[in-house]
């Protein structure tokens, strides 16, 4: 199997359920919680969600750093990734009858695993033909690992790492475009060294001024993960898109994809949530497009996880 880059790895991990730390057995984020970032989640949203909180609180601050497990991931590239992939495929074949050992002719190349589940294959395949054509050959490598590991996803510039165990294909194809969501920030969307080196970094890997992530980014950050001051809860689409300004751009893209409607009402009276609608159907749904009826309605409760809302997929 081709190995991850040795390059740094932003980890973009969702919480299992809602605030179990995932990413192939490890937790990851920064290296410690700031004030302005998850306490601001903790202490003033207004969520239904309400008994999650403590739950929340206790997996954001046991968290690894990116950068502890980038070198967990590049000195392990072939026992972690090859034993996954290796119980996938003996897992897989042996509960699994709908795999093909044959190229399934519409499937993109990276997509066209006999490892990987034929349903799994299917709707990241879908997923990935939605998104911008320029960013599909961003990602390089996708695996679904079906050995009961807790973690549902992790992903990194040209990566994308699932689950394919206890979870239905309503949220696979939700976890598949957060996940794509860190692959077209830091993969596809990149800018030019000419420019210079903005303030805002992935570990020891530089964003050039003319990024067009950073026009996101800058509507709520100071940096990577300091909050710009005044910032509020209902500011972003979920609580966890208040992780960072990597989680904040993956979980606006689900959030758009899923719960469109939502999101522009919320637009209507949140200047910040208006930015963000603005920059997703500039830069990644020009002029806009609705894809799946969401069925989240926006009554002031900030939610947690976008992958968890329910929707009606229509395509």
């Amino acid at each position: 199997m081709r190995a991850l880059p040795c390059t740094t790895f932003l980890i973009g991990t969702l919480l299992l359920g809602i605030a179990t730390p995932v990413a192939l057995g490890k937790s990851v984020s920064q290296s410690q919680l700031t004030a302005s970032v998850p306490s601001v989640w903790i202490g003033r949203i207004r969520s239904s969600h309400r008994s999650y909180k403590s739950i929340a609180r206790s997996t954001l601050q046991q968290r690894k750093t990116t950068h502890a497990l980038r070198a967990e991931l590049i000195s392990g590239n072939s026992s972690s990734i090859g034993s996954m992939q290796s119980q996938s495929s003996a897992q897989s074949r042996s509960h699994d009858l709908t795999i093909s050992p044959l190229p399934t002719p519409d499937l993109l190349p990276v997509f066209d695993q006999p490892d990987i589940q034929l349903k799994h294959r299917t709707i990241a395949n879908a997923m990935l033909r939605i998104m911008p054509e320029k960013c599909h050959s961003a990602l390089k490598s996708f695996y679904v690992r079906y050995d009961g590991n807790s973690g549902r996803g992790v992903a990194g510039k040209e990566s994308i790492v699932m689950t394919g165990t206890n979870i239905d294909d309503q949220e696979f194809r939700s976890l598949f475009v957060h996940e794509f969501g860190h692959v077209l920030d830091l993969g596809c969307f990149q800018g030019n060294p000419s420019t210079g080196e903005s303030v805002f970094k992935d570990g020891g890997d530089i964003m050039w001024n003319d990024d067009p992530s950073l026009v996101f980014y800058r509507i709520s950050w100071q940096l990577s993960n300091v909050q710009k001051e005044g910032m509020k809860p209902e500011d972003f689409v979920t609580g966890y898109a208040s992780w960072d300004a990597f989680e904040d751009i993956a979980e606006s893209l689900t959030y758009y994809v899923f719960q469109r409607s939502a999101f522009i009402k919320r637009a209507e009276t949140n200047a910040k949530i208006a930015m963000k609608l603005a920059w997703i159907e500039t830069y990644v749904f020009p002029g806009g497009e609705t894809i799946a009826e969401g069925q989240h309605l926006w009554n002031g409760e900030v939610p947690w996880d976008s992958t968890k809302l329910p929707y009606t997929w229509t395509q």
